[in-house]
């Protein structure tokens, strides 16, 4: 298609002022400006005053199409997805005007990144890459569990793939402020490590989890002037983690995402790979 014409269809669930959903659409028309070409006509915009009713909508849409794995954590305040068909971005105001204006810009064009990128079925019915059937098997996973490593590593590498994108045409201060938002360490995710500590399987799946957020900032950690910012913050990310495994979810960080290419399934079957050290590290411990 190629235009940066795209339809926006807006549907709003509970009270949000038409200003604001107006100032979201402006930030969005822009970016998929920037952003073209590119193959997006039309894209479903759902809005939510609260969290809890965003929360309750996806549980509902995780039964209907039976997906186990489409979580909305409570950091996140805008997400994208394909499940119907057509590119979905779900935004949750409650959480959204407790942030910084750039934290907000910044998520906003980061689902639009994945609009573009990410915005057919293909992307999200994944096929279970070789080398994470091999982990399954040595390591006697159940399924679900692959399948939730699965949703983990793919949400890692799509990130990436977004953020590099958004750079690439010149998006800098607001991916900077979003990439360190997602790199704050809140309680719960203390609170979760404690409580998988001990229990390998449980550990991997918390570690993995990890990537999401490294995904984001990567792409940004080569910029001259927040590059060295961005790496700190992402070390002091991690940090509260055993000092063994943080120093090999750093070496997987900085020597994966770099690696992956243009194709979102090979970026995927590629990160497992690199992944299997974290298994082999923790299983065997």
């Amino acid at each position: 298609m190629g235009s940066a014409l795209v339809r926006i269809v807006v549907s709003k669930f509970g009270k949000v002022e038409d200003e604001t959903i107006n100032s979201v659409i402006e930030t969005m028309e822009e970016c998929y400006s920037r952003l073209a070409p590119h193959e997006v006509s039309l894209v479903d915009l759902y809005v939510f005053e609260r969290s809890s009713s965003v929360e309750a909508f996806l549980a509902k849409e995780c039964v209907e199409i039976g997906v186990t794995s489409a979580s909305f954590n409570e950091q996140f305040f805008a997400m994208h997805d394909a499940w119907r068909g057509t590119p979905r971005i779900t935004l949750c105001f409650e959480r959204m005007k407790r942030l910084p204006g750039l934290v907000k810009i910044g998520g906003i064009h980061h689902e639009v990144g994945h609009s573009v990128l990410h915005g057919s079925l293909r992307h999200y019915l994944l096929p279970f890459p070789p080398a994470l059937l091999e982990l399954a098997n040595r390591f006697n996973l159940p399924f679900e569990y692959v399948a939730n490593m699965l949703y983990l590593i793919s949400i890692a590498v799509k990130d990436y793939e977004v953020s590099r994108l958004l750079y690439g045409r010149g998006y800098l201060e607001d991916q900077v402020a979003y990439a360190k938002h997602l790199l704050e360490v809140s309680e719960s995710d203390i609170l979760s490590w404690g409580i998988s500590r001990g229990n390998p399987p449980s550990e991997v799946l918390y570690l993995i989890s990890c990537l999401k957020a490294a995904g984001c900032a990567v792409p940004l950690l080569i910029d001259k002037k927040f590059g060295e910012e961005i790496k700190r913050h992402l070390m002091e990310s991690l940090s509260y983690l055993p000092a063994d495994l943080s120093a090999l979810l750093l070496k997987v960080i900085f020597e994966g995402f770099p690696s992956l290419g243009t194709d979102t399934l090979d970026n995927v079957d590629r990160m497992v790979r690199e992944c299997r050290l974290i298994f082999e590290m923790v299983f065997n411990r």
